[in-house]
């Protein structure tokens, strides 16, 4: 699903599929376990919890992903990322906190004994 330039949106959105957003959103984005795309000229004021973010835009807010947050280098963050995985490219710009838990194991019986 694509929300296109010229959409605002305020409140919620959750779902099971990927979704690219290059207009403005103020509110809640819940993506089961799947891929946020965040354009350059997008803005999102609120919490975002994904699989997957590219971020190449403006986000005031918490993100959280469990796997992988990548912050490109049109990007402006500002708040708490909270991801396994974290990559900031040259020039983009992070204000805030960063917590890197590990990874969830999806499969217990394949742990490695220590």
């Amino acid at each position: 699903m694509n929300i296109g330039p010229s959409i605002v949106i305020k409140g919620e959105i959750s779902g099971d599929e990927d979704l690219a957003i290059a207009g403005r959103v103020e509110g809640r984005i819940h993506l089961n376990g799947c891929r946020l795309a965040l354009a350059p000229e997008s803005h999102v004021q609120g919490e975002i919890d994904a699989g997957i973010v590219v971020a190449a835009g403006h986000v005031n807010g918490r993100i959280t992903t469990s796997d992988r947050l990548d912050v490109q280098s049109s990007a402006t963050i500002e708040g708490e990322l909270t991801t396994p995985s974290l990559v900031i490219a040259d020039g983009a710009q992070v204000h805030g906190r960063v917590d890197m838990p590990a990874r969830a194991r999806s499969r217990p019986d394949l742990a490695v004994a220590v």
